[in-house]
Formats: C-alpha cells, structure tokens, sequence
C-alpha cells in the first residue's frame, strides 16, 4: 500500500533567514508607499494567499480584492530571489538537521511518494528551495494557491498525487510533516497522520497542545519516522515521551512528563477539533 508522505517548507525542510516576510514587507511597502509592522508568528503556518490577505488588511483596513492579490503576489515573487539570495550570503540559509539523510533514504523506499505540502504559492517555493539541493526528492505538491487554508492546499496536494500517480490515497495514507500547529490542525481535519518539528517556527505551547502523533526535534532520528510512517516495526518498543506511533499505545506520550495533560489526551483521541466543545485549541 502506497503511503503520501507531504512536507512543509518554512521550518521543515528550510529556514531562509526570514526571506518570505522579508519579501512581503518589501512588496507591500513598493506597492502601497508604507511597510506593514508584523510579527512572523502572524504569518508563520498559513498559506500565502492568506498572508497576502492579513497584510493588506493590516495597511487598508479592508479585505483585498482578487486583482489586489494579484498584485502583491507579483511584487512578492520579484522581491523574494533577492532576499533569498541575501539570506544565503550571509549564511542564515540552512537546511533542518537531517532533512537530507532523510530525503534521501525515504526516496529509496519504492511505496512512498514524496511530496510538498506548503502555504508558499509554487513559484516561491520553487525560490526557497532551489538553493538547498532538497528539490529532486519532491515529485508532486500543493501549494499556498490551493485555498486560503491549509486544509484546502493539503487535499489539493492529494489530488494531483492521485493524478499523477493514478492512485487513490485514503487519509490513513497520507502522513503530513510540519513546524507549527496549524500543520498540525489541517491534517487533523483532513483525518491525515500529523508529525510536529519542534525546531522550527512553531509556538512550543500551542505545538504541544495540537498533539501531533509525533513530535521530535530534528530528523536525525531516522528509525522514529520511520516507525511512525509504518516502514518499520519497533520490537524494543517506544522510547517513553518522544512520540506516538498510530499503532501503539496512548500512553506512550507523557509518561517521560510530570502529570497528565487531559486536554491533549483528549485531542490525541480524535480527528477534528470541530469535535471539542469549544471547536479550537486556541
């Protein structure tokens, strides 16, 4: 049975020295005279369209039209060469721990299709990546031009991989890797597997609590994805507070912890937050 393994960019795969945010105030600031004053966690783990969005309105006060969306993604793409080649001079452009290891056995495994499950519109996150050498590994995406949700660009990405590769993947086959909870959101309402890096871009607290089913600080420890993508078994069982495997038990989660997070057990049980009495985790 063929397995849908999809990537996030920002903060899983790259760290750009800021380069997206950077581009975006630069092309704000060219369009409209002014450059917007964000935070990155506004704009970390959503789809550029989105983004795009937020920050018109943040100048505006008022929603964009589909021709000012246009307009800002045009000045973005022109800005974002610049600034990753910046980012790269300086030395701020670098790859995750392990990512290429990884990539590079998980592309030898002939049931696995790789590939890209970003917020980034294509054509920059072609631009992000082109520096890397990671860009071989990923054969099909979805990108931030799928929706203005992540949900939407995660089944987007699971319809051109059907396309292509003319096979239909039910959401047990499907396994997203990301750096924040928002990824980790999406592909609980999508009912896909969820796997958190916890060196990326992503709110510790807010990370913890979306209660992905796995969670790790770096892809270095090959054999813990490994097992949780379900290429391997693990006979000498779990290593206590590092993750969750889908096949194995709950409790494998918090005993390396002080107490019980009720709430997060509770979320680790379930597919989609719409489920919860309060609908969030916010």
């Amino acid at each position: 049975m063929k397995k849908l393994v999809l990537f996030d960019l920002d903060g899983t795969l790259v760290y750009t020295g800021a380069a997206g945010r950077s581009a975006l105030i630069k092309a704000m600031k060219k369009l409209y005279g002014k450059a917007p004053d964000f935070e990155h966690g506004l704009i970390s783990g959503r789809t550029d369209l989105d983004n795009f969005s937020i920050v018109y309105q943040l100048l505006k006060g008022k929603k964009p039209s589909p021709t000012e969306l246009k307009k800002i993604k045009a000045a973005y793409l022109e800005m974002l060469p610049l600034e990753v080649e910046k980012s790269r001079k300086v030395k701020k452009y670098k790859t995750v721990p392990g990512v290429k290891k990884f990539l590079a056995q998980l592309a030898k495994e002939k049931d696995v299709i790789i590939g890209l499950g970003t917020g980034n519109v294509e054509e920059g996150a072609l631009i992000k990546l082109q520096p890397s050498g990671l860009l071989k590994y990923f054969s099909v995406g979805g990108y931030g031009t799928g929706g203005h949700t992540r949900q939407a660009m995660l089944k987007a990405a699971v319809k051109r991989a059907e396309k292509k590769f003319k096979t239909i993947f039910s959401p047990e086959q499907v396994y997203i890797i990301g750096d924040t909870h928002r990824d980790v959101l999406a592909a609980k309402a999508c009912g896909f597997h969820s796997a958190a890096l916890t060196c990326g871009f992503g709110d510790p607290k807010l990370l913890q609590r979306a209660a992905a089913e796995l969670q790790a600080d770096s892809f270095n420890d090959i054999e813990m994805f490994y097992v949780w993508l379900g290429l391997n078994t693990d006979p000498k069982g779990v290593k206590r507070g590092i993750y969750i495997s889908p096949a194995s038990a709950i409790e494998h989660v918090f005993f390396s912890r002080t107490g019980i997070d009720e709430d997060r057990l509770k979320m680790l049980k379930i597919k989609k937050y719409e489920d919860l009495p309060s609908g969030t985790i916010m």
